[in-house]
């Protein structure tokens, strides 16, 4: 009896550390299946990183706008650097060292002094950069409204293992934490930059409130509405809610009705801005997002909403952005990797527990993100 019992024990432990050995090995599999990483690499540079200068209205102001556009493999992110005589203001310090190192040089050549790195969400393609801004000017500060601090200050952490696994040697980490700034201005040279805070616009795996701080720089009518207006690519939407779209779509009209010269969208095609301007900026992204929203409702899976928005706008960019959104509001958090092997597994699972594990990662994944 003794010995059946020994056995038994025995198989049972083989067999344990086989199927350990399995997962083990399947994991090993999985992790390697990841589609982004060929965005480790340095991006290759195509042009100067500045395309536009604009200069204020008013010809008693002093101050100049100039907007610096990242690469297709940095999501072609929007930094503004404002600036006068002798000071400067810089909005999104970019999303790697290669990125921030160049809008450094542009700063640097400006030959003003860096008084604020301002972050207006808090996102690491809009952040992550100012660990780099801050080695080349330790005398600047980092600041967010104080709600997109706190967050920001959250999330380093896992922004620094997202830019490791993105970017590898080109992520620029550690990150930096943002002070809570808590006013509704910002004076450069005795000129004020307004911030229009608690905006409504791309939250990811965050809140359907989560804050975005808007800058409106009078002089030049010039807004900076971060991610919440896109230009010539597909838009972040995932995460949003009917409320919370119907808000940004509100917002955007608004805009509209203002006298605006210069709209810097949060992410553009550097190919597309030659063609750029306020009007255009405002009208695309609310036709996006009524389009984005109509496909949402006529479509029963991730795959087709892609299909739908592929069809209507084929010649957008940024791709990703749209099957991340469309994978979100589907509900398919192990998808929003992009790891066919990760997808090929969970394709042998029953649909039931496909479901509850994706709920589970993302309940998971925005507790700890979140305030």
């Amino acid at each position: 009896m003794k010995t059946s019992i020994k056995k038994g024990i025995k198989i049972a432990l083989i067999t344990l550390g086989a199927l350990l050995i399995v997962l083990i090995g399947l994991g090993i599999w999985i992790s390697g299946g990841n589609k982004g990483a060929a965005a480790k690499s340095l991006p290759v540079v195509h042009g100067g990183p500045a395309y536009r200068i604009y200069e204020a209205i008013d010809s008693v102001s002093p101050l100049k706008l100039m907007h610096f556009v990242g690469q297709p493999q940095e999501i072609n992110v929007s930094s503004s650097i404002v600036y006068g005589n002798t000071e400067a203001v810089v909005f999104a310090a970019q999303a790697n060292k290669a990125a921030a190192s160049r809008l450094a040089d542009e700063i640097e050549k400006l030959g003003r002094k860096l008084t604020y790195i301002y972050l207006g969400h808090a996102h690491l393609d809009h952040g992550q950069g100012a660990s780099i801004l801050k080695q080349r000017f330790p005398e600047a500060k980092c600041i967010a409204a104080p709600k997109v601090a706190a967050i920001q200050n959250v999330r380093m952490e896992a922004d620094d293992a997202m830019a490791i696994d993105r970017y590898g040697d080109n992520a620029a980490v550690p990150s930096v934490p943002f002070e809570a700034f808590d006013h509704d201005k910002i004076m450069l040279e005795g000129r004020e930059i307004q911030l229009w805070h608690d905006y409504y616009g791309d939250v990811g795996i965050g809140h359907e409130d989560e804050p975005h701080t808007v800058a409106y720089i009078p002089d030049l009518k010039a807004l900076l509405p971060n991610d919440i207006c896109y230009y010539g690519g597909h838009m972040m939407t995932g995460g949003g809610t009917p409320h919370s779209l119907a808000e940004q779509r509100k917002q955007i009209k608004k805009w509209m009705q203002m006298d605006l010269e210069v709209v810097i969208p949060g992410h553009v095609p550097r190919g597309w801005t030659p063609h750029m301007t306020a009007e255009e900026v405002l009208k695309h992204s609310l036709q996006y997002l009524e389009a984005y929203e109509t496909a949402l409702r006529n479509s029963s899976s991730s795959d087709e909403l892609i299909a739908s928005m592929l069809k209507k706008y084929p010649k957008l960019e940024h791709k990703s952005a749209l099957f991340l959104s469309a994978r979100m509001h589907f509900g398919e958090t192990h998808r929003l990797l992009f790891n066919p092997r990760l997808e090929k597994v969970m394709s042998w699972l029953p649909d039931a527990t496909v479901k509850w594990l994706d709920k589970k990662m993302w309940e998971s994944k925005k507790e700890s993100m979140n305030l």
